[in-house]
């Protein structure tokens, strides 16, 4: 999803390639990383909630 200049979609890869390549390292992974994705997933949201005018809630059923 792109909205002005902000590429939203390549955001949300690049959180899920640093969450599988943390897993897939073999490397114990703290808590708090765990947490800091998680927290970069949540703000994303809300940032294209933001951008779109659509609440996060309803952000999974739209097409744009």
């Amino acid at each position: 999803m792109t909205k002005g200049q902000m590429d939203f979609s390549m955001i949300h890869q690049a959180l899920q390639h640093s969450y599988q390549h943390l897993l897939m390292s073999g490397d114990g992974v703290s808590p708090s990383t765990l947490n800091e994705l998680q927290q970069a997933q949540e703000d994303l949201q809300s940032a294209m909630s933001l951008a779109t005018n659509i609440d996060k809630k309803y952000l999974p059923y739209t097409t744009t």
